[in-house]
């Protein structure tokens, strides 16, 4: 395994790529940190009563307030981690994944490390909001500090509680990149050597470099990985506005501040770097994903919706993506209403 990407070089490529945020005086710092971890704590319940997933009482973990510098090792230990597991499981020696170099995936965490709010670690069951960067934000948008800080918090407490729901999931995941890895290094030479250009059909120009290099095979696998992750974000997107329509004051603001600066605008450095590294698909993922979810519980309430974590069967496919119809036609015969008790 001696040729697997050094995650350790690339987690200090990426801390000395990353801009460190916001100067901040030390008591505002302070005060952004607090509000952090109180916001984290009072909205689990909040989620837990919106959501009305099972499991609730499994929805829980540490909640860790860290800066960009944070973001970035704590992704580069998980993706070591995944990816270890992921070799391991396809039976790789190493050779497919040096294909991916430390100071490339450097410049990818160093990215997602100014870019990302927060994450939820489903394979630690760890919540890590990135204090720099949601100041940042709020200070650009004139959010109010107290309301930004539970909304962005509710949005990654409602992950924690899908993966609490269908603990199933972390496996699935681990087994869908395998499927990546296996087809597309189904000897010593990559397939996209052999078949360059090959993207999923109707998605040009949304695809990241991954994607864009990869077969048509292992596209079709990254497919069903962009469908799981809409259906998450796309929910948590939904659910950090039903959860914080009561609490959250000067939601609508923020909520259309931050519908804008999702929209495509003037190319620039940071959304050509975004688009390259696969961040404009994760875009796609909350307005498609939320689109989509909204469309389910008109049609069958939250409570329907929920049964799309009941197995790996019951997921949408990234065309029930598109066709929301599709899915609940799929799931319960075309049933226009599902109360609670489903």
């Amino acid at each position: 395994m001696s040729d697997i990407v050094n995650w350790d070089l690339a987690a200090r490529i990426g801390v000395r790529l990353t801009r460190p945020g916001p100067k901040l005086p030390l008591d505002e710092r302070a005060a952004a940190v607090a509000r952090l971890r109180a916001a984290a704590e009072r909205c689990a319940p909040l989620v837990a009563e919106a959501c009305r997933l099972p499991n609730a009482e499994d929805a829980h973990g540490a909640t860790l307030v860290v800066d960009r510098a944070g973001i970035v090792r704590a992704n580069a230990a998980v993706m070591s981690m995944v990816m270890s597991k992921v070799a391991q499981s396809a039976g790789s020696d190493g050779r497919v994944l040096g294909n991916v170099t430390a100071g490339g995936a450097g410049i990818v965490l160093a990215f997602l490390a100014t870019n990302v709010l927060g994450q939820y670690e489903p394979f630690s069951d760890r919540l890590l909001l990135n204090a720099p960067s949601v100041e940042a934000v709020r200070a650009d948008i004139g959010a109010d500090a107290e309301d930004f800080a539970l909304w962005v918090c509710l949005h990654e407490q409602t992950h924690r509680h899908q993966f609490a729901a269908a603990p199933w999931l972390r496996e699935y995941l681990i087994g869908l990149m395998q499927r990546v890895i296996e087809t597309e290094f189904e000897d010593d030479e990559p397939r996209r050597h052999r078949s360059r250009g090959s993207k999923v059909d109707g998605d040009h120009g949304k695809l990241g470099l991954i994607e864009a290099l990869s077969s048509t095979e292992a596209a079709s696998a990254l497919a069903e990985v962009t469908a799981v992750m809409s259906l998450l974000e796309g929910y948590a997107d939904m659910l950090m506005d039903m959860a914080g329509a009561s609490v959250v004051k000067t939601l609508p603001s923020i909520r259309r501040a931050i519908d804008a600066r999702r929209k495509p605008g003037r190319p620039t450095l940071r959304t050509l770097i975004g688009r390259a590294v696969g961040f404009a698909s994760k875009i796609d993922q909350y307005v498609d994903g939320k689109a989509f979810c909204q469309a389910v519980c008109d049609k069958v309430s939250i409570d329907g919706l929920n049964a799309a974590f009941s197995g790996p069967e019951a997921l949408p496919t990234r065309d029930e993506l598109r066709d929301p119809d599709a899915w609940v036609a799929r799931r319960f015969g075309g049933q226009d209403q599902l109360g609670p008790g489903l």
